[in-house]
């Protein structure tokens, strides 16, 4: 939907002799810094989307989770010898034309079975553990096989690393990396795992040109050991692109001239990567930064705080980093050295705005570094009293740089490790292992979620292998134990239930109706008024599938699988803030959840990250210098301490921060969206005539039409949003991953 410009690959160092020139085969095209912001006309968008006709919805390929349900329906699937895979039992069912599935589906059914069969052989398929084809298990074989890890000790009293999660999975027989990431994104993280990319004095001579030769071609941000400022970085960013894969197209922040502002920072607060997490002021923190105020001499805020609507100011809080880490002292740096690299530093930022009447966010203050009491932090109160200030000074006030650099520092980690992969990839696993334990494969809660949870858990052992003690631990400033307890810490003290949308918009100090988001004042957080509409339609979906085999209060009670589920998730699976279920409502909440959880949620919090990561100096990972100890100190810094403070001389720390949120960021295929999962359900069931089997066409065709309306209600959101903003299209239903898929 973007147009792109072509920009030669020596653009943008012609004249810059420290920029180094990348080979011609590394430019491409990218979106212009004005076609980022550029809208795209009503016309123009709603000739892209989806027919309102569930009839006419194409369909790529059927989604894979409602083509398994189908074929175990149908006993359409292999029965394999566990001591020997080679053996093969054909399946008993057969496809008639108009009568099961009809032609388009048994042309893809068989397809897909001829595409797969040289997988028979493949442990995962005779383990059943996410298989090809779909294997009808017995609840007692799916016990058997799914088992939880020691949480929270190990057997031997140790902490255990990770939440509950399936024990095993066979390291050599998961979904092959390359299905689950795009295969040159893997290809060039490997290149950078394997130590090509140096240590910080690593390789020299030829070898070190060879090195950085492949290198330009994975780099967001080329040679940052050769800038000497953050304009270098920026020039070079702007004009020395790779393809891009994401919902941008291959842009990101840093193409924009005002990319470090007042606004874009306030901004990624409601439509940023971690959207989920900025809360109502309570006032215990109002008062601490008016007393911040005091101690800092900022007379003007300290009149201003006292004048403010407290309904009005929110705040980021990372307040809780030590407690979280295991750090007793409130008072500790927190630090830590990489083998073969420098010190990094993290920082627990506490992050003051307010909220006006016309939508527009605005940052007051940054305790860049909470130690137990805003007496003993340094907090910074920004010299702009409200966004129609003028900004011409914003790019050389650097200390108020620095302190906005130290609270995406916070939040990056609590992004990373907390909201993306405990609150999403972990916790989902869990409920996953525990509906294996307790619900038959053939039972309707089963069916409706199995659907979500493709490639959900082969990709999470990745994680744990991978991502946390090879990626992740490098580039925050915590050690490796400390990010195992920052994981367990955000794990424990989920709420389940609060988290439900409505229950978490409510709680953070949002209306969680559709109405009250109408007010002008949350204009510009599309966020919450998609995700809410996205928990409605999913709700709606769910109850009407649902109420087809508990239509009474009494049969939720007395169904024992239900009840078994339950307590696996509350003891086994360490939720407790599970709920109790009784009603046709609370599974109905409980259901919708762990598809929230696995779908919007998670797409929400996944696919923007390379736009707002990439480009490193905008959200860096960590600190590379230890942050101000005093408000003098920070009040003194200058462009060579944010540069210090930054990852632009460390070309190991800069690759990595810069190449994973490219590769986790890969647009969904269409065959894998909200979309195709409804007009999938819906040609399964078109030729059907039981009344139970066209009450599910009904609510296939229902959850269809829903989710195309909201393709159109999700671009006025976007619209209605200032002048100048970053279109907000991540929760469009055709491109809302069905499941957690990366």
């Amino acid at each position: 939907m973007q147009s792109v410009t072509q920009h030669g690959a020596a653009s943008g160092a012609a004249g810059r002799p420290n920029l180094p020139t990348p080979p011609p085969h590394v430019a491409a095209a990218l979106p212009d810094p004005h076609t980022i912001l550029k809208h795209p006309s009503e016309e123009e968008y709603f000739s892209q989307i989806a027919p309102e006709a569930v009839e006419h919805a194409p369909l790529p390929s059927f989604d894979p989770g409602v083509f398994n349900n189908e074929l175990l329906k149908l006993r359409l699937y292999p029965t394999l010898d566990p001591k020997d895979p080679t053996k093969v039992k054909e399946p008993e069912g057969n496809i008639v034309e108009g009568t099961y599935m009809g032609t388009q589906l048994a042309l893809a059914e068989a397809a897909r079975r001829t595409h797969t069969r040289f997988r028979y052989a493949s442990l995962f398929d005779v383990l059943g553990v996410e298989p090809s084809l779909p294997r009808l298990m017995s609840l007692e074989e799916q016990r058997k096989l799914y088992q939880y890890s020691a949480y929270p000790k190990n057997a031997d009293g140790t902490p255990a690393p990770y939440p509950p999660h399936l024990e095993h999975i066979p390291s050599d027989q998961d979904y092959s990396l390359f299905a689950i990431f795009n295969k040159i994104g893997l290809i060039e993280t490997q290149v950078i795992l394997q130590k090509i990319t140096p240590d910080e004095d690593g390789f020299r001579g030829r070898t070190k040109e060879w090195i950085l030769e492949k290198l330009r071609a994975v780099a967001y941000g080329g040679e940052p050991e050769k800038g000497i400022n953050i304009q270098d970085v920026v020039d070079y960013n702007r004009h020395h692109r790779k393809c891009g894969t994401d919902l941008a197209r291959g842009g990101n922040i840093g193409l924009l001239d005002d990319w470090y502002s007042d606004r874009r920072f306030a901004d990624q607060q409601f439509t940023g990567t971690n959207p989920t997490t900025i809360t109502r002021a309570s006032p215990s923190w109002i008062a601490g930064f008016k007393k911040a105020a005091e101690i800092g001499g900022y007379g003007k805020w300290v009149s201003a705080l006292s004048k403010a609507d407290p309904a009005s100011l929110f705040v980021q809080d990372g307040s809780y980093l030590r407690k979280a880490i295991g750090v007793s002292d409130p008072e500790a740096v927190v630090q830590y050295k990489p083998p073969g690299a420098d010190d990094n530093w993290a920082v627990g930022a506490v992050s003051l705005f307010q909220l006006h009447e016309d939508g527009k966010l605005h940052p007051i203050a940054i305790c860049i570094d909470y130690k137990g009491s805003m007496e003993k932090s340094v907090t910074i109160f920004n010299r702009r009293m409200a966004p129609s200030d003028p900004s011409n000074g914003e790019k050389e006030d650097w200390p108020w740089r620095c302190a906005k650099t130290s609270a995406q520092v916070t939040d990056w980690m609590r992004h990373e490790l907390a909201v993306h992969l405990t609150l999403s990839h972990f916790v989902e696993e869990a409920i996953i292992v525990a509906t294996n334990r307790t619900i038959p494969m053939t039972h309707a809660v089963y069916k409706i979620l199995s659907p979500h949870w493709y490639k959900t858990l082969s990709l999470n052992a990745g994680a744990r292998v991978t991502l946390i003690p090879q990626i992740i631990s490098d580039l925050v400033g915590i050690s490796l134990d400390q990010c195992y307890s920052y994981i367990r810490h955000a794990y424990d003290t989920y709420d389940f239930v609060k988290s439900y949308v409505p229950n978490d918009l409510d709680r953070r100090g949002f209306p969680n109706t559709p109405e009250g988001l109408e007010h002008p004042r949350y204009k510009n957080y599309p966020y919450a008024k998609n995700i809410l509409a996205l928990w409605c339609t999913l709700r709606t979906y769910v109850k009407s599938k649902l109420l087809l085999s508990f239509p009474t209060d009494a049969s939720v009670a007395a169904d024992k699988p239900i009840q078994d589920w339950v307590r696996e998730v509350k003891t086994a699976a360490s939720i407790p803030s599970f709920p109790e279920i009784k009603t046709i409502d609370q599974l109905v909440d409980a259901v919708t959840m762990c598809i929230h959880i696995a779908s919007p949620f998670h797409s929400a919090v996944n696919y923007l990250q390379n736009f707002y990561q990439a480009f490193v100096v905008a959200k860096p990972p960590s600190l590379c210098r230890p942050p101000p100890r005093t408000l003098e100190q920070l009040r003194a810094y200058k462009e060579p301490d944010l540069v210090a403070a930054l990852p632009i001389n460390r070309q190991r720390q800069w690759l990595l921060a810069a190449q994973v949120p490219w590769l986790l960021s890969f647009r969904v295929e269409a065959d894998r969206s909200l979309l195709n999962y409804a007009a999938s359900q819906w040609n399964v069931y078109k030729y059907k005539t039981s009344p139970a089997e066209q009450a599910v066409r009904e609510a296939s065709r229902k959850l269809y039409g829903d989710l195309q309306a909201l393709q159109k209600k999700f671009f006025y959101n976007s619209a209605a949003m200032d002048k100048g903003s970053i279109p907000y299209m991540v929760l469009d239903p055709g491109f809302t991953a069905v499941s957690i898929l990366i």
